[in-house]
């Protein structure tokens, strides 16, 4: 992996991370949320067919996609353990459900008529093996919809460590926007992509940071320098970021959405 675009971070600590999460996650997940149901507000899927939520995490889409496409089956899959319990226990859907790695799904080939993806792809260690198996399950005319981040989600942290911490990363790597349509080229014919920043605001950025914390969405590279943070470095980030207060909201953190139509599998 090119360090500059990617954090070194293994399966099973996103696996870990989430499935710890999945009690409190729902409570906290006001981007996750809201970006799931734009994805939901952009599909182009016809109804019926057999169709995949892939990192289907909590299931907060599946009773949307069960209601809205009707699909003769509905597959429901996340690398997660402890997030496919949690799903299956609290979405009252009828489902087929998997843990499995979004790049290696046991599934037959051409087998699914659409699949959906939200805020999952930016977690794998391999975006063009993902989009490759997802173009693998499609039936010729298939479609797969996405949403996952890209470069410049939460400039605000990073600036702020960077000033407090300088030469040594805080935040998660995103790939770009054309980092991220090659990627996606890697398994279909045609790949559109469209960019929203999505602003969110909290008390302070203490808040921010319990709230990735509690998503499982914290830093996770597995080089991290796992030394004792000194408080007058955090105090420093803390002042630094301040800087972005907005007297009436409070401070903003910026996530940087893309949403992917892919059409065209390449068989």
């Amino acid at each position: 992996m090119n360090a500059r675009q990617f954090n070194q971070v293994s399966r099973q600590r996103v696996s870990d991370d989430f499935g710890a999460a999945a009690e409190s996650y729902d409570a906290a997940a006001r981007l996750q949320q809201r970006v799931a149901l734009d994805l939901l507000a952009r599909m182009e899927a016809p109804s019926g067919g057999v169709g995949l939520d892939l990192g289907c995490g909590t299931g907060f889409s599946l009773p949307e996609l069960e209601r809205e496409l009707a699909p003769e089956e509905l597959i429901a899959a996340d690398l997660s353990p402890g997030m496919v319990d949690y799903a299956r226990a609290r979405r009252g859907v009828d489902a087929r459900w998997l843990v499995a790695d979004a790049a290696n799904v046991p599934l037959a080939p051409g087998s699914l008529d659409w699949i959906q993806s939200s805020l999952m792809i930016q977690w794998c260690e391999d975006t063009g093996a993902v989009a490759r198996e997802m173009a693998r399950l499609l039936k010729p005319g298939g479609g797969a919809h996405l949403a996952t981040l890209v470069d410049g989600t939460l400039t605000e942290l990073e600036s702020a460590w960077a000033e407090a911490d300088p030469g040594r990363r805080h935040v998660n790597r995103f790939l770009t926007r054309a980092e991220l349509e090659a990627r996606l080229a890697e398994g279909f014919e045609r790949v559109t992509v469209d960019v929203e920043p999505l602003v969110l605001w909290y008390p302070d950025v203490m808040a921010l940071l319990g709230e990735l914390k509690t998503l499982g969405a914290r830093y996770k590279d597995e080089h991290r320098h796992r030394g004792a943070l000194g408080p007058g470095r955090l105090r420093a980030m803390r002042r630094a970021y301040d800087r972005h207060r907005d007297s009436r909201y409070g401070v903003p953190a910026t996530w940087q959405v893309a949403f992917a139509h892919l059409t065209g599998p390449r068989q």
